[in-house]
């Protein structure tokens, strides 16, 4: 090794940190340690959860919510404890077929286990990263889900039952049929303004051929 090559600098906050922290027993290295990470934590959650939601966000499209997940659950089970907490799976494949409101859960859950275990840095750089067209939209997805439903929902996974209960429909209504009438009532006037843009062009040229006769008839 170079005796030139000069060892790492140390902030003056990181050397700091260290002195507390020596000084400290195992449970009180690990609340301190808990506090400095939440500082800036916490604003990171808040501010993913609210954009999440926003713009009739739902979750991102199943492969790239796929890809999210993945850089996750190696740490750990989708049922079982190991260093870390169980880690729910992405609403896909099969379950794709599961209501609006419980696939935007299940992603917003997924970001509080990151903001629990220390990796709400890494998931807020890639969700801020998704472009427009990487988000499920949909209509009118007014039940916002606040923070306290997600923690709860957080808790089913680690094994805390309710009574009565737990679910989501107990705090936000399911607007699916709702949200399916939508659509097919958006269908059909789209199908109506299509008929009605074709006889128009039809009547027109129609017309058009009419007084391209008369105007020839009359020049003759």
């Amino acid at each position: 090794m170079s005796k030139d090559r000069k060892s790492p600098t140390i902030s003056p906050e990181m050397h700091e940190r260290r002195r507390l922290m020596s000084r400290m027993t195992p449970e009180e290295k690990k609340v301190y340690k808990w506090e400095c990470y939440n500082k800036k934590a916490k604003v990171q959650l808040l501010e993913l959860i609210k954009y999440c939601q926003s713009s009739k966000r739902i979750c991102p499209v199943p492969r790239l919510w796929n890809k999210i997940y993945h850089n996750y659950s190696w740490h750990t089970d989708r049922y079982e404890f190991t260093k870390y907490p169980p880690l729910k799976i992405p609403l896909i494949l099969g379950a794709w077929n599961t209501s609006n409101i419980e696939k935007k859960q299940r992603f917003l859950a997924q970001i509080y286990w990151c903001y629990k275990n220390y990796f709400i840095g890494s998931i807020y750089s890639q969700i801020m990263k998704l472009t427009e067209d990487c988000w499920h939209i949909e209509y009118y997805p007014e039940d916002n889900i606040p923070l306290e439903v997600i923690k709860k929902e957080y808790s089913t996974w680690l094994g805390i039952s309710y009574y009565p209960e737990y679910s989501i429909w107990n705090y936000c209504e399911n607007h699916e049929e709702e949200y399916k009438q939508k659509r097919e009532d958006e269908k059909l006037r789209n199908k109506k303004i299509r008929i009605a843009e074709r006889l128009y062009d039809e009547q027109s040229l129609d017309l058009l051929d009419d007084e391209s006769i008369t105007s020839v008839g009359g020049m003759l």
